[in-house]
């Protein structure tokens, strides 16, 4: 649950912060005219909230706690400052809709999936589920054959971007050290997963797969490079397809990875690409060095 409470006082220059707090955390902002916002995310579960005509003096009471915390820290957002508003309540729990795609329906932006406020900027995912959309739709309007396909475009990629943002938080919350054994940031420090939020790769554990990719505005399948860094597959990178360059070094482990890149794509790309492209490679763990 996060709680926002608008505040104003004199002007002065704009300024952020953020505070860790026992039972959750406090982001505060002020606009060059003197308008402040703080806002604070707790768990109901941890700390029990008052009814709505409670509120006012609850926020109010939870504001001067803040100030006595923080002095320094507070005093640009909440020193003579005078409430505007009234405090408003939003729910900011993580969720992920179980199926994102109907025969008539797809869920984009927050009807997919809300993410914990610090985890991820929230117009970032939805923006970036909304871009996928028109292909999607695109290939289940014309080609019903590849409804499946395009389902699994539209439901594998948010189920990524949830989780990558969800490991993100998750190791924003682990670097609070005050409060690490209070209730609210136990819960939060190890969810959802014990995975990395990137993982280390070596070249046996690249492969390549056919999965969905965004062609000319559709849905096709195509080969990708599959890692455990990008489950989803890498199809190409400016314009150089992986899947088939990748297959070409493994048939000549002996040669230069820069020559065989040159020899395979020949005045396609600029003279120094196929070093870089090599470097990029292993970079990523697709090739050794040597």
């Amino acid at each position: 649950m996060t709680l926002l409470q608008r505040l104003q006082g004199a002007s002065g220059p704009a300024a952020s912060a953020a505070l860790s707090l026992p039972d959750g955390w406090a982001w505060l902002a002020r606009r060059p005219g003197g308008e402040c916002h703080v806002q604070i995310t707790l768990d109901p579960t941890v700390t029990r909230l008052p009814p709505r005509h409670a509120m006012a003096d609850w926020m109010s009471t939870r504001l001067t706690s803040l100030a006595q915390q923080a002095p320094a820290l507070t005093e640009p957002f909440l020193g003579l400052t005078k409430p505007s508003d009234t405090p408003r309540a939003r729910g900011s729990t993580s969720i992920l809709q179980g199926d994102c795609v109907g025969s008539r329906y797809l869920r984009v932006g927050d009807a997919a999936m809300a993410v914990d406020p610090l985890s991820g900027n929230g117009i970032f995912q939805s923006l970036s589920s909304a871009l996928q959309a028109p292909a999607v739709i695109n290939t289940l309007l014309r080609y019903p054959s590849r409804e499946p396909l395009a389902r699994e475009f539209h439901q594998s990629r948010l189920d990524g971007l949830f989780y990558r943002f969800a490991r993100i938080g998750r190791d924003f919350y682990a670097q609070e050290h005050q409060w690490a054994e209070q209730p609210f940031w136990q819960a939060r420090c190890h969810w959802p997963d014990a995975e990395p939020l990137h993982r280390e790769v070596t070249p046996d554990q690249v492969y390549i797969a056919r999965r969905p990719v965004v062609a000319e505005g559709e849905i096709h399948e195509a080969e990708v490079v599959v890692t455990p860094d990008q489950p989803l597959g890498l199809w190409h990178l400016n314009g150089v397809y992986l899947a088939p360059l990748l297959r070409r070094l493994r048939a000549t482990p002996d040669l230069p990875a820069e020559r065989v890149i040159a020899d395979a794509l020949g005045d396609r790309i600029p003279d120094d690409a196929p070093r870089k492209l090599a470097l990029w490679m292993r970079s990523q763990g697709w090739l050794t060095y040597r």
